[in-house]
């Protein structure tokens, strides 16, 4: 009898402290977590891609990290441009200015160049076939993993886009 008393206040104790404990851990994960917004203005965006153009001049561009996965990039007609594709990332593009013509598909042309990430396949040589589209402010882009892709015209002297990639894969994808 008196196990089963215990068992009783213990249960009794359980459902009245659960709760408590529930909510200290809501409570707790919200002040740890992320903001819950980010906010960069076009004045600042623009205040580090112009600092960062200045710094160096990359064939990959110059960009601003909004937060991890999300930039705003700005390529250079200036500076030749790698063809690319991402084994294990989808990427999608916003063109905010400026245009070009935008390859995608097709194989890349080799020998392919040095790469600083295991999820980024280049070449300074292009693209052999592919599909080539003419892209301006506004147009949208998505690329899955594995598509070959590349700016091989930019009219003027940049063209800007935010960037949002995402890694969707655990085994490289391939589409060359």
């Amino acid at each position: 009898m008196k196990r089963i008393e215990w068992i009783s206040k213990l249960v009794s104790k359980l459902i009245f402290i659960s709760p408590i404990l529930l909510f200290a851990g809501i409570v707790n994960a919200q002040q740890n977590s992320a903001p819950p917004a980010l906010f960069l203005s076009a004045e600042e965006i623009e205040k580090q891609l112009d600092a960062a153009t200045l710094a160096s001049a990359s064939a990959g561009g110059w960009s601003v990290s909004i937060s991890p996965g999300v930039s705003v990039r700005r390529r250079s007609s200036a500076v030749k441009q790698f063809a690319i594709f991402h084994p294990w990332s989808m990427e999608i593009y916003r063109i905010l200015e400026g245009s070009g013509e935008f390859v995608t598909g097709g194989k890349l042309v080799l020998p392919l160049a040095d790469s600083p990430s295991e999820d980024i396949v280049r070449s300074e040589h292009g693209i052999e076939g592919g599909l080539v589209r003419k892209v301006g402010a506004g147009d949208v882009l998505v690329l899955q993993p594995g598509t070959p892709h590349w700016f091989r015209q930019i009219d003027g002297e940049t063209i800007t886009y935010m960037e949002s990639r995402i890694r969707i894969s655990t085994h490289p994808i391939q589409f060359q």
